[in-house]
């Protein structure tokens, strides 16, 4: 199996995890808990993204060496820390059990995707 079609898979899913669960907590809880899901949805999706983007510039060599290849994803894992911390610290309406579920969905794709492999290999 190809890594970037399992890495894709995984994105996909994050995603598809991440709406279905902001739909499901508008349905059950109300917009505050989608909101609050998709925030910690967001934030953990888009660093699994700067994670995946940062180890393809580590590993393969690069024109830009040292901390100026890597700055802007940092960047972005670190607006996204501070965007949760605004919702977690000033957002008086923010749910922390939607938050904590928000923050679940990449691991959850990551375990269909071992739950799917594994079927897909055995079969």
């Amino acid at each position: 199996m190809n890594s970037d079609e399992i890495l894709r898979r995984i994105r996909t899913r994050s995603v598809a995890i991440g709406a279905a669960g902001a739909l499901g907590a508008l349905l059950l809880f109300g917009w505050r808990a989608a909101v609050s899901l998709t925030i910690a949805a967001a934030v953990v999706i888009f660093s699994f993204l700067v994670l995946e983007k940062l180890t393809e510039r580590l590993v393969p060599p690069q024109e830009k060496k040292g901390f100026r290849a890597v700055l802007p994803l940092l960047l972005v894992t670190a607006a996204g820390a501070v965007t949760l911390g605004v919702a977690l610290l000033r957002w008086r309406g923010f749910e922390p059990v939607a938050g904590m579920a928000g923050l679940s969905v990449v691991v959850l794709a990551i375990g269909a995707e071992l739950l799917t492999g594994e079927k897909g290999r055995s079969a």
